[in-house]
């Protein structure tokens, strides 16, 4: 891990830190040491544990869609690539870091770069329906089911804020990806922005190179489209898994500190956080996942156990991650260092 790197895993830690503090300041009471003395360790462990299914369902996710195109890519590898995926994005924002590790990644296991980027977009795409088909249903459930809480029309502003978002995103995908030229175009124009001062034949060799990969990008789109199709039935299950395994936890916090789960509204509301911290705001949505989680579940929990409950989601969703990540990253920092002698004796 370089400086930067550094840098802005300290800057997400300390705001979240800084955020949680706040909280338990806010609500820390007597009635909160009560729930603390009745807290089940159990499914605390339960969520935690939850979650690393997660972390399975998304493994089997990007084995099973490689496995479609014609790749066999290790579940050991496999897991450590989510897991070193979850550090990078855990400091960046919208957790965009973590598709470029995923793809190094799965090239390092033998899937070419263009054929790993596609994948990668992919599960980003599966995000995207998953989540934005359940904001919809949530939403609309909100109107019917629980009008009786009163959900602040500012948090369902940013909630449509977000999904419009992420589905105009998507609707760009969709038309680059039936416009490869258009994809070429604005690819070569911004090559060319960085290359102003190459000479013309290494320009031209480059590119060549970029036009190949971008042919090849397309080619395995249609392959998901086509022969691959079964990759996609997978993709979209092993997401939609993952997102209600993730989900769930929060239900499970609740019994741990004695309250009834409510599981539909609780699984509504962890749709509309997670589209929430899709916007690219601060790294890994830090502080934007404490207040959010905060807001709304202060409508379902009493004040005294909102701090207490957005401590121990987080420490299973957020600090779980880095924790595991730093080491899946040691471990590929140290498969470079044994490589690289390797790498210089051939040369």
């Amino acid at each position: 891990m370089n400086k930067t790197q550094k840098k802005w895993l300290f800057l997400s830690v300390g705001i979240s830190v800084a955020a949680l503090v706040m909280m338990l300041l806010l609500t820390f009471d007597a009635d909160t040491l009560i729930a603390l003395e009745k807290c089940n360790p159990w499914f605390i462990l339960l969520g935690l544990l939850l979650h690393v299914l997660s972390i399975v369902f998304w493994v089997m996710r990007i084995k099973l869609m490689c496995w479609s195109v014609g790749y066999r890519v290790p579940f050991v590898h496999s897991f450590n690539l989510v897991c070193s995926n979850m550090l990078v994005a855990a400091v960046t924002p919208s957790q965009v870091g973590g598709e470029a590790v995923r793809v190094y990644e799965l090239y390092k296991a033998g899937v070419p770069t263009a054929d790993a980027t596609v994948v990668v977009l992919m599960e980003r795409v599966f995000d995207g329906i998953v989540l934005g088909i359940g904001t919809i249903i949530g939403v609309c459930l909100l109107d019917t089911m629980f009008g009786d809480l009163h959900f602040p029309l500012v948090y369902i502003g940013v909630v449509y804020l977000a999904t419009a978002f992420f589905v105009g995103a998507l609707l760009l995908f969709a038309v680059f990806v039936k416009r490869p030229r258009w994809t070429k175009w604005i690819v070569t124009k911004c090559s060319r922005v960085f290359t102003l001062c190459w000479d013309s034949q290494r320009s031209h060799r480059l590119m060549a190179s970029i036009d190949k990969s971008i042919d090849r990008f397309y080619v395995t789109i249609g392959h998901f489209a086509g022969r691959s199709k079964l990759g996609l039935v997978f993709g979209l299950l092993m997401t939609v898994a993952f997102w209600g395994s993730e989900f769930i936890i929060a239900s499970v916090l609740m019994m741990g500190l004695g309250r009834e789960p409510m599981f539909l509204i609780s699984f509504i509301i962890q749709l509309l956080i997670a589209m929430i911290m899709m916007i690219p705001l601060t790294p890994g949505g830090v502080g934007v996942a404490e207040v959010s989680v905060a807001a709304f579940y202060s409508l379902i929990l009493p004040a005294s156990m909102v701090g207490v409950f957005v401590l121990l989601w987080r420490l299973i969703m957020y600090y779980f991650n880095v924790v595991v990540g730093l080491i899946a990253s040691l471990q590929i920092v140290r498969r470079e260092a044994a490589s690289a002698p390797r790498q210089k004796g051939q040369e």
